[in-house]
């Protein structure tokens, strides 16, 4: 059987997955000059799929789908997220498009209040509205940006938000490596017309930095997966939102990107609306 971790074994693994993200959304911004975000999102989801099959036959598990529907649900939100976020990446600034991203569990918490009808509590009430409010500061932060790039980045964090609720109810029936490779079908199948294009400007350099930023994806997945197994929910997804300042600051001291004051005080409110979101009533002994 195997043995928890502890507290900072999984903080740590937790911390290294945000590194990961932060470093795939700035290699990914780097090239942004040069390729779109299609075509980086083909080659995420090519790396994961070979990783994919590559752990299947190692693990000599075959591929086989269970349930259907939840299955493709999540593979074709998940790779709709996973796409539109790569594309406010290469429209917009990493920083913008992950704060964006990364503001998915907040569609989680309305899509269960008004289609899954659950029951409501006032911490998930109170962190939507200093998270929306967050979110209003980040669009309306008197930026250079594109207002199409940071909605590209919200719509994202939408259907990442719908993607979430499919790979819940996959994950009852599926092996997440199964799970996993749907999303890689569905985002190849969509981004296969950038291919032409994006090998006609492709060199050595380029094509092994999208090879270590789809690797480096995948990485960064398997250590939040490690890192949230074994410490409360809340109190590790807390953590997993460090990589949201990180990839924001990482992104003006490498790449230049702007930062305004009404976007710092946007993201503090973002990031506070999740954690409240997040947030638990104690059980009482009884």
């Amino acid at each position: 059987m195997r043995q928890p971790y502890s507290r900072a074994r999984s903080i740590f693994f937790l911390h290294l997955s945000n590194l990961l993200f932060a470093g795939t959304a700035l290699a990914l911004g780097s090239l942004s000059d040069r390729f779109d975000g299609a075509f980086t999102s083909f080659c995420r989801f090519a790396v994961g799929a070979l990783i994919g099959f590559g752990q299947l036959a190692a693990y000599r598990r075959p591929f086989r789908v269970e349930r259907l529907g939840p299955w493709l649900g999540r593979g074709i939100f998940g790779s709709a997220g996973m796409t539109l976020y790569y594309v406010a990446i290469a429209l917009g600034t990493p920083g913008r498009a992950s704060l964006l991203n990364n503001s998915f569990p907040l569609f989680v918490g309305l899509i269960a209040i008004f289609v899954l009808r659950e029951e409501v509590r006032a911490s998930t009430v109170a962190g939507l509205l200093v998270a929306f409010s967050g979110i209003a500061l980040v669009l309306w932060d008197g930026s250079r940006f594109s207002l199409i790039a940071d909605l590209v980045g919200l719509s994202s964090g939408i259907l990442a938000g719908v993607s979430y609720h499919f790979n819940k109810a996959a994950s009852r029936t599926e092996d997440p490596i199964v799970i996993y490779l749907g999303v890689c079908f569905v985002g190849l199948a969509v981004n296969a017309f950038s291919v032409p294009a994006g090998l006609s400007v492709l060199d050595p350099a380029a094509a092994a930095l999208l090879a270590l930023a789809g690797l480096g994806g995948y990485a960064a997945q398997i250590f939040i997966t490690i890192g949230l197994r074994d410490i409360p929910t809340t109190e590790g997804s807390v953590h997993t939102f460090a990589k949201i300042p990180l990839t924001v600051l990482a992104g003006w001291l490498l790449l230049g990107n702007g930062i305004s004051a009404r976007f710092v005080v946007g993201t503090a409110l973002l990031i506070a609306g999740l954690i409240l979101n997040q947030l638990r009533p104690k059980s009482r002994a009884g």
